[in-house]
């Protein structure tokens, strides 16, 4: 199949969506799928530590329209601005050029949502990625336009149950299938060599962006009551954003030199997971936890808040342990606690994560529901154009990148 995917979101843009596009793009092209991955160009590229190593890749990126950060739904977005994204989309997607167009997040302003109205004559999927407070307004005020660019989509895809549960409501009459978001389990590895910097004390590793909904506010207060009774224990905090100098005035004074601000983290991600022996997310909203699936497929025990997103992806007491409410730092710094004071079970419950991430999220289970979707599709508008080789063969005779690569 010839297959365009489109997103607001990819490289050098870091991110869950960013990821979930060049998962789906490397794996369906291993399967001999042509794609095409329309995105627009980053106006402001934040800073890594790890510079421009990003993810090779062996598909066409096509740069539609420039994508300019902005803030929505507490948490950091880019919106593609341009007059000339519908003149550019036109002619892009033209109808017969593609078999399939797949848009992540159709309510993004305006390349997805352009894609959406404008696609004639193709079958279009849209994949649905957040969940939404009860009260977001916005959501509330453009609920009828967001209804017409939703009913414009053939399939409409929710990436768990958490999505569906928060969106559906609001558009009666449309369906939705979950489909989960996908990890790749030879990259987010057991495997991936700690760094040296970090092997000389026990870890706690947080990873995310400094929005509000993400609780490194309530990581530190948690790791401030942990390090009264476990002084050998250092956080490590992945992430970064415009609060970070507010963020690191939370830090008492005395324990500044036992938390590591590491930065914004691309490609050594796995190695600072590989560094660490729990993984904490205290987030107050997610529409399906991709930081907690990367430490479970890393063979890390996790100890996450109970929100409806996380508790369809991380089984409690079995993958991790989890905490009532996100802001409950007391209830984090216990559940470290034990986790930290119980070497069997933390080695346990990282078994069992990275088992489950492997069975049920890794790339190849995602992307066989991907393309039995995509038939579907087809058996309604006509035969499924076919891959060069099918799925499976072009899958096994496609060696495992050597770790730390992808």
């Amino acid at each position: 199949m010839r297959i365009a995917i489109v997103s607001d979101y990819y490289y050098p843009q870091l991110g869950g969506i960013t990821e979930q596009v060049h998962g789906q793009a490397t794996e369906l092209t291993r399967r001999g799928h042509q794609v095409t991955v329309i995105t627009p160009r980053v106006a402001v590229t934040p800073r890594t530590v790890d510079g421009a190593n990003l993810p090779g890749r062996d598909f066409e990126v096509v740069r539609v329209g420039t994508a300019w950060p902005a803030y929505g739904n507490g948490a950091e977005t880019l919106l593609s601005l341009d007059p000339r994204i519908p003149l550019r989309l036109r002619g892009i997607l033209a109808p017969g050029r593609f078999d399939l167009i797949h848009i992540h997040n159709p309510f993004g302003v305006a390349l997805p949502m352009l894609a959406a109205l404008g696609a004639r004559d193709t079958p279009v999927v849209g994949t649905l990625h957040s969940v939404v407070p009860d009260d977001y307004r916005l959501l509330r005020w453009a609920r009828r336009p967001l209804h017409h660019v939703l009913s414009r989509l053939d399939a409409r895809v929710a990436v768990s149950e958490a999505v569906v549960e928060s969106i559906g409501p609001r558009f009666p009459g449309l369906d939705f299938r979950v489909i989960p978001n996908g990890i790749d389990t030879r990259f987010f590895t057991p495997d991936a060599a700690p760094l040296p910097d970090l092997t000389d004390r026990r870890n706690i590793v947080f990873v995310g962006r400094f929005d509000p909904r993400n609780g490194v506010r309530t990581m530190i207060r948690a790791f401030t009551l942990l390090h009264a009774t476990h002084p050998d224990v250092r956080l490590v905090i992945v992430g970064d954003g415009p609060l970070r100098p507010v963020v690191e005035r939370l830090v008492p004074a005395g324990l500044r030199d036992h938390v590591v601000f590491a930065g914004r983290v691309n490609q050594l991600r796995p190695r600072y997971l590989a560094s660490a022996d729990v993984l904490c997310t205290p987030c107050s909203l997610a529409s399906f936890g991709m930081v907690l699936l990367e430490g479970m497929s890393a063979g890390l025990p996790v100890v996450a808040s109970r929100i409806s997103g996380f508790r369809l992806v991380m089984r409690d007491g079995v993958d991790g342990l989890m905490v009532d409410r996100p802001d409950d730092e007391r209830g984090f710094a216990a559940a470290l606690a034990r986790v930290l004071d119980d070497p069997a079970l933390a080695a346990r419950m990282g078994s069992a994560g990275r088992a489950r991430a492997v069975a049920a999220f890794g790339w190849p289970v995602v992307a066989d529901r991907l393309e039995g979707l995509y038939a579907e599709l087809h058996s309604v508008s006509g035969p499924l154009p076919g891959p060069t080789t099918s799925g499976s063969e072009a899958f096994a005779r496609t060696r495992a990148p050597a770790s730390g690569q992808r």
